[in-house]
């Protein structure tokens, strides 16, 4: 996912706006490939440290090639986190009285699912824990698109968008690590969920919403070759079957930060 930072940031109550735009690309013929159902064969046709590549043979003898990606992690190692521009500081969610970081769904009801199968990823972990409520006191909402016209009306958006965060943060609150390293807090995060997602396989739209929440976390894109592997990494190609992975690097990286 390709980060920039509005031109022009928002400037009420102390609170700035960050956005983070996604770049998983969508097109009918990855799309297309990701509907499998009359496989009959499965050829691997190559793989390297972080991919494995397979042909999907079908039964009329067509031939799709799907790579399988996130099949194994790069060594295991500290995550960045995202910094606010005005502060240079780390970013990171406020944990309620109550232990928990609290997120809201509505919208498309057909993503619901993959809501919570998003959250639960990030809660096996054992580090932070989602609680979905379904009021107010959300930090952070998530909310799935029903149409073009409703993603139009998102200044954000941009033709092959699947999803968007944008984390506001709360100047007059802050905290520091164990280490003495500062860092603000997020005091709100807007996740958004694109109409195209509901053409995607189910496990590509769990990819999506596994990756925009870590936005909402703190987690920053990753772009070096040797992270292809993470959920994290900023493209992943739609159409391909993602392992949908969280492991060390995530459970490590959160215990540093939170």
């Amino acid at each position: 996912m390709e980060e920039y930072m509005k031109k022009n940031l928002l400037a009420l109550l102390g609170i700035v706006l960050l956005t983070f735009t996604s770049i998983y690309s969508i097109t009918q013929n990855t799309l297309a490939s990701s509907k499998q159902q009359s496989i009959v064969k499965k050829i691997s046709a190559g793989k390297d440290k972080n991919f494995n590549y397979y042909e999907f043979v079908k039964k009329d003898g067509s031939v799709n090639f799907v790579s399988e990606v996130n099949a194994k992690y790069p060594k295991t190692h500290l995550l960045p986190f995202i910094k606010d521009n005005n502060t240079g500081l780390n970013i990171k969610q406020k944990i309620n009285d109550d232990g928990t970081i609290h997120v809201k769904y509505d919208g498309n009801p057909s993503l619901n699912d993959n809501f919570q199968n998003a959250v639960a990823a990030w809660n096996k972990l054992g580090v932070i824990k989602f609680k979905i409520v379904d009021d107010a006191s959300a930090t952070v909402d998530v909310h799935g698109n029903a149409n073009a016209k409703e993603d139009a009306n998102n200044p954000d958006y941009e033709k092959g968008n699947l999803g968007d965060t944008n984390n506001y943060v709360d100047y007059d609150s802050s905290t520091a690590l164990a280490d003495g390293t500062k860092m603000n807090y997020i005091s709100k995060s807007d996740i958004v969920l694109y109409s195209g997602i509901a053409k995607a396989s189910d496990n590509n739209k769990d990819h999506v919403i596994i990756h925009e929440l870590g936005h909402a976390l703190g987690f920053d894109d990753l772009y070096g070759q040797k992270d292809r592997g993470l959920v994290m990494f900023s493209t992943s190609q739609v159409g391909s079957i993602l392992l949908n992975n969280l492991g060390a690097c995530e459970k490590i990286s959160l215990q540093h930060y939170y």
